[in-house]
């Protein structure tokens, strides 16, 4: 599955070069660099806690691909051709099994303010959402859906945040109405956290 998927993104996506990383360590580190712009899946955290911390339990192949500033040229906005700005996710994850789409928001401080922190979150989530969904359709262009390689319990946006916005399920309604709407649109349930453990 995880090979059918990449063999199909690497067809699809050609305009930017890109790498793809394959590891199959145990415990796997993604951390998005600063200097260079990209994204990367290393066996150590020499990114120190900037890090998604991945436990690979079986040892499988698990895959990398960065989206920003890889798969898209970075600074890029309108990626699609039709004049309108988007956001995009930093990168994808993906097994046999899961697809995660994930985004770094990891620079941001305990001290911050709790608007900042939404705003942050808010932010990622349309990131994620524009690159979903621009994934799917061009999936589509190519006569292939987004369900024969994983279906949308099986993908995992993530927001990698440290420190993640209350998010209170009677005092924040404007917040969740905006999680709800990520849900409506993608079909997706947004995920914040900065360990994940592929089964």
């Amino acid at each position: 599955m995880r090979n059918n998927f990449c063999d199909t993104i690497q067809t699809i996506y050609t305009s930017n070069p890109y790498t793809i990383d394959c590891l199959c360590g145990t415990t796997l580190y993604a951390y998005d660099c600063s200097s260079s712009r990209r994204t990367f899946l290393v066996e150590s955290d020499a990114n120190k806690d900037k890090s998604l911390k991945i436990t690979n339990k079986r040892g499988c192949e698990i895959i990398h691909i960065c989206i920003d500033g890889g798969i898209i040229r970075y600074g890029l906005e309108d990626y699609v051709g039709d004049g309108v700005p988007r956001g995009r996710c930093d990168c994808m994850i993906f097994n046999n099994n899961k697809l995660l789409l994930v985004e770094f928001k990891m620079d941001v401080e305990p001290s911050t303010k709790d608007k900042t922190l939404w705003k942050n979150f808010s932010h990622a989530m349309t990131q994620i959402k524009d690159f979903f969904l621009y994934l799917k359709a061009s999936l589509q262009q190519g006569g292939e859906d987004i369900s024969t390689f994983y279906s949308n319990d099986n993908i995992i946006p993530i927001i990698c945040m440290k420190y993640g916005p209350n998010i209170h399920p009677k005092r924040n309604v404007q917040r969740n109405n905006e999680k709800e709407k990520f849900r409506v649109e993608t079909l997706l349930k947004i995920q914040s956290f900065c360990e994940y453990e592929f089964l």
